[in-house]
């Protein structure tokens, strides 16, 4: 019984790969310069969408809002590979340079290319709400943000703020956690 978890770890990797494989097939679509940052934007953005499928939010959301804060294209990616699209039955929404009064609207908030302070206050006026903070940057989850996307050689791989996840009353599957390393946010400091 013990190593059913263990069985379970490379189908989920495959299912993960083949979802970014299926986004490769959209990369001519999507507006970049480099094909080495085309790739790894549409694999966050693979990662993003699954990662509404493994997470779960407190109360009933019929639609599920992204916002995007920070400089970059990964908006634009996100935009254009998510908007629309059904995960788990729900509508997803995706804003763009997320204003205050969007952020209260937005159940993920993916932060993309900000400077440490930037980070604190846009963690800060995420508050104690039920939205999925997601960072692309090494210190981002240390920092008090819920899941980091973060490069590894040529690899993504995923570091999860466990603590921060559940004072929101977020839940997260535990396939998904078995696939990410779990990062204290003592371990880096705020």
């Amino acid at each position: 019984m013990s190593r059913a978890p263990q069985e379970d770890r490379p189908a989920i990797r495959s299912r993960w790969r083949a979802v970014a494989l299926w986004l490769a097939v959209l990369l001519p679509l999507l507006p970049c310069r480099l094909p080495g940052q085309q790739d790894e934007r549409a694999v966050r953005a693979a990662f993003v969408f699954n990662l509404t499928k493994y997470v779960s939010w407190p109360g009933e959301h019929r639609r599920l809002v992204i916002g995007v804060v920070g400089d970059g294209e990964m908006g634009a990616v996100l935009k254009q590979v998510l908007d629309g699209k059904l995960s788990e039955g729900r509508r997803i929404a995706v804003v763009q340079h997320a204003v205050d009064a969007e952020l209260n609207e937005c159940d993920l908030l993916y932060v993309n290319n900000v400077s440490p302070a930037q980070l604190r206050s846009i963690l800060a006026r995420a508050g104690k709400r039920a939205v999925l903070t997601v960072g692309d940057s090494d210190r981002f989850v240390r920092a008090g943000g819920m899941v980091g996307l973060i490069r590894s050689g040529d690899q993504i791989e995923i570091e999860v703020n466990l603590q921060e996840l559940r004072s929101r009353q977020l839940n997260m599957s535990s396939r998904l956690l078995n696939l990410a390393t779990v990062v204290s946010p003592a371990e880096g400091g705020r």
